[in-house]
């Protein structure tokens, strides 16, 4: 379920890209050593909550990080 996106306008030099993983620890441990991130790229892990309604999807994290 891990995701990217990028800027078509950033400096090649600085890009940020986002990866979403369940909100557990070892999901998260897995994606940041699946991808190669280690903990001096990572800018922010912030918590997105779930939805119960329509298409309920479980919480997740969205990784913010620096791909140097």
């Amino acid at each position: 379920m891990p995701s990217t996106q990028r800027s078509r306008f950033s400096d090649p030099a600085n890009i940020v890209e986002e990866c979403y993983c369940e909100a557990r620890i070892d999901a998260l441990n897995h994606v940041l050593l699946e991808r190669g991130i280690s903990t001096d790229r990572v800018i922010a892990i912030l918590p997105v909550p779930g939805k119960i309604m329509v298409n309920p999807t479980p919480d997740r994290f969205r990784v913010l990080y620096r791909t140097i």
